[in-house]
């Protein structure tokens, strides 16, 4: 068995770009009257076709920023716990405890768990995201979208927490980017759905508990690659 088989295959991202698709959809409930605020200030009605369109995606190039900086942040601490678990013979340690985050948060848009992300928000984060709204709003030109979707980008997210568990098994900081740059690519159709298509028919898509499926399986992955690290089973193609 290879016992030094510490950085993680990327089988499982694929799985975690379907969980950000199928997810994406619950942000018509928490992130809905914020996108669409942000829509009407900034892309009002009788905007050109070709200003929405520029607009929307500079919202979602924002978003996406911020995930890309979040998985850079839990890529390397994931590379310093590591490093720092090696010595003390624990290999796996890593992967093993970023599967069960990710996990419990798969659990989380099952609905079988509370979302502790909720707790955050009650506890203001998500206040003092929404106050940085006004001087976003204030930014010169086309850096007022770029602004708001970042600030989008960092409200407290079950879904965001799990892909970032994952991007703390990636290896090294630039590895953990990537890697929340490909769950934000998934998340971008449906905020830009979201923002063009009305809320009433956005509502009807109940895909929150499908993505629970396959982030599930990825934490599955992520403890069974931290078994294998340990020695306990084999390494395969998957992890």
């Amino acid at each position: 068995m290879n016992h030094h088989h510490l950085l993680p295959p990327s089988s499982d991202l694929l799985l975690l770009f379907v969980a950000s698709v199928l997810g994406s959809a619950h942000c018509v409930g928490m992130c809905g009257p914020y996108v669409a605020i942000c829509a009407a200030r900034l892309a009002p009605q009788g905007a050109s076709a070709a200003s929405c369109f520029l607009v929307r995606m500079l919202f979602n190039a924002g978003r996406v920023a911020t995930y890309v900086v979040i998985g850079w942040v839990a890529g390397s601490f994931g590379q310093i716990a590591t490093a720092a678990a090696l010595p003390l013979g624990l290999p796996g340690a890593v992967a093993i405890g970023a599967g069960l985050v990710a996990g419990m948060f798969a659990l989380v848009l099952m609905g079988v768990l509370k979302d502790p992300a909720r707790m955050l928000a009650r506890a203001g984060l998500d206040v003092m995201i929404r106050g940085g709204l006004l001087r976003a709003f204030k930014a010169p030109g086309l850096l007022a979208p770029v602004f708001l979707g970042s600030l989008q980008g960092a409200f407290p997210c079950a879904m965001v927490y799990a892909a970032a568990s994952r991007a703390a098994t990636a290896g090294n900081a630039t590895k953990g980017a990537m890697t929340m740059l490909v769950f934000g690519l998934g998340t971008v159709p449906a905020i830009f759905a979201l923002s063009t298509l009305p809320a009433a028919l956005m509502r009807r898509l109940h895909t929150r508990r499908g993505a629970g499926i396959p982030l599930l399986a990825v934490a599955m992955l992520l403890i069974l690659r931290g078994t294998a690290a340990f020695g306990l089973i084999d390494h395969s193609w998957l992890w």
